[in-house]
């Protein structure tokens, strides 16, 4: 086995992205997942195997102080068994090494299901569309029927029984605008907003069109406006697409990769492979298993994934600096659609630290974010 330094580096916070299960019951016209071929016929998770991905990371990722298991899938509570192993073995382990999130489509709402999120305080990212004609044209239940009003019950049960952080997810296609659907989520007892733009490839008929795509980049410049009069008054923007690249011209840091895949964050199946990236499907991103006796093998298998060179256009990007070479998983789908979003929110993000060039420290708030919900 090779041996490298960086595995003994010690780092304060890692994220994992763990699919309890591949199956959803949405049929969302869109799903970006799907799209990548990760979603294969492995049975769900046990509550044995989901206890057991709890001591493989507490064990392989030794040099992290805290771990953020984040439920992915296919949709996390349609398995909440596995969950429940998972939540339980957190318990038995020391105070604040792990906490959880989750990325649910909000059409699974029980007492269980509240239970469990209160008993780890875990943050919920919710997939909501917008308002109810746009987010019900493109996200179905399995027979054909809207979700919107079972999204909304499942937001507002949440909001009043539970203390927890949520984020309003939504994905911008051909026939919604970036900036109705997050004035539209503005409305709603959420306290973060994450929009971006449909990963398609090119030409299908739910990416944006020319013209649209004109009006997303407006969009993008008017959040922004946005933005910087939420920081003037001394808070944390509600949409926070800009927040890490800002921090990241605070303190005058290139980004060396778009995302800490490979080195603090990892994906693991139903199955308990663990992955580089939960949704790149090559043999590469392959580094093992949760049962497998000696987790530095998987640790290096992941440094070394990282190590890969960036694709050759990113080394004459002027916006390198700030975005690190791309996600690796969305330009497998969308190709280098994905750079212009990139390109559009780092251009937005440098007219904001411009307007606070004389009086820095208004940044500074930015660096609660989202760890004061947690």
């Amino acid at each position: 086995m090779h041996t490298n330094h960086k595995t003994n580096h010690i780092y304060h916070f890692s994220e994992v992205l763990v699919a309890p299960t591949w199956y959803c019951n949405l049929r969302c016209k869109y799903c970006f997942v799907d799209k990548t071929g990760v979603s294969d016929d492995a049975p769900p998770m046990s509550y044995e195997m989901g206890a057991r991905v709890i001591d493989a990371l507490d064990a392989g990722l030794s040099n992290v102080r805290r771990i953020t298991v984040h439920l992915y899938g296919g949709e996390p509570f349609t398995n909440l068994t596995a969950i429940e192993g998972m939540v339980d073995r957190v318990r038995e382990k020391p105070p604040g090494r792990f906490s959880f999130n989750a990325t649910t489509n909000g059409t699974i709402l029980s007492d269980r299901v509240i239970d469990i999120i209160n008993k780890c305080n875990m943050g919920i990212l919710l997939s909501l569309d917008g308002p109810m004609s746009i987010h019900d044209a493109c996200r179905l239940q399995a027979d054909g029927s809207p979700s919107h009003r079972k999204v909304i019950r499942f937001l507002e049960t949440v909001r009043a029984r539970t203390p927890v952080s949520i984020t309003a997810a939504a994905v911008i296609r051909s026939g919604s605008r970036l900036l109705e659907v997050t004035d539209y989520l503005r409305t709603l007892p959420i306290d973060y907003i994450k929009a971006q733009p449909v990963r398609l490839p090119g030409g299908s008929p739910l990416s944006l069109t020319e013209e649209e795509w004109k009006f997303y980049k407006e969009d993008i410049m008017a959040i922004a406006h946005q933005a910087i009069a939420e920081i003037e008054s001394g808070k944390s923007p509600v949409d926070d697409r800009f927040n890490n690249r800002l921090l990241q011209m605070l303190s005058n840091a290139d980004r060396m990769k778009f995302c800490d895949a490979g080195q603090t964050t990892f994906g693991i199946t139903p199955n308990g492979d663990i992955r580089a990236c939960l949704l790149l499907t090559s043999e590469k991103n392959l580094l093992g298993h949760i049962d497998d006796p000696d987790p530095r093998v998987w640790r290096q298998k992941g440094l070394d994934w990282r190590a890969a060179p960036l694709e050759a256009r990113c080394n004459s990007c002027s916006y390198l600096n700030l975005c690190g070479g791309g996600c690796s998983a969305a330009l497998s789908v969308c190709g280098t659609g994905e750079c212009s979003v990139v390109a559009m929110e780092c251009e937005a993000t440098k007219m904001i630290f411009d307007h606070f060039k004389d009086n820095q420290e208004a940044l500074l708030v930015l660096i609660g974010m989202k760890q004061n919900k947690e």
